[in-house]
């Protein structure tokens, strides 16, 4: 192989890296609460986020890293970056008044719309076979059996059926819709 094909290879080859490692940083960086709050429209739900028990309101402090994780699906990354790329560029465009802008509170309630059950099995995938999970009640594994019943079935349900701040105080987003109407006045 000649030196000079060897060395644009190579410098492909570094090229292609960087641009890749800015990439794998952008999808990052866009998907945390931070820049998701730097939009006016995202306040309230940020803020809410972080009392719930998903923002670290727990007895472990533990808390989801990006705002993403709930809220893009997790089937594949090609499926993932196709919905990160077409939610952004929606709220963007909404953002600077050209297209019209989602209405979370009158959307709130829409959730399966815009929270995956593939993102919750990320975390979450002992329900997958409750009866081999460890801890959980009877009365948690009887559920979770029931649902993969209803899905395997080809039910339209999802985790959020049972799993919302209406029916699990402090969930994901507590007082969301109070801290909506309150930003409406």
């Amino acid at each position: 192989m000649k030196k000079a094909t060897l060395g644009a290879l190579i410098a492909g080859a570094i090229i292609g890296l960087g641009i890749s490692y800015v990439a794998a940083v952008l999808v990052d960086v866009t998907g945390k609460p931070n820049f998701c709050a730097s939009c006016h429209t995202m306040k309230p739900m940020v803020e809410s986020f972080h009392e719930s028990v998903h923002g670290g309101n727990n007895a472990h402090g533990f808390a989801v890293h990006h705002c993403t994780d709930c809220h893009l699906p997790k089937n594949s990354l090609i499926g993932y970056l196709f919905a990160k790329g077409v939610s952004g560029t929606r709220d963007a465009l909404a953002q600077f008044g050209l297209i019209h802008m989602v209405d979370f509170k009158e959307n709130f309630w829409e959730m399966k719309h815009y929270v995956y059950d593939s993102a919750c099995l990320e975390c979450h995938h002992m329900v997958k076979e409750p009866e081999k999970a460890i801890g959980m009640s009877e009365e948690s594994r009887y559920a979770h059996k029931e649902y993969w019943k209803a899905k395997n079935a080809g039910e339209d349900i999802s985790c959020i059926n049972c799993h919302n701040d209406y029916a699990m105080a402090n969930f994901a987003h507590p007082n969301l819709l109070n801290r909506l109407d309150k930003e409406g006045e």
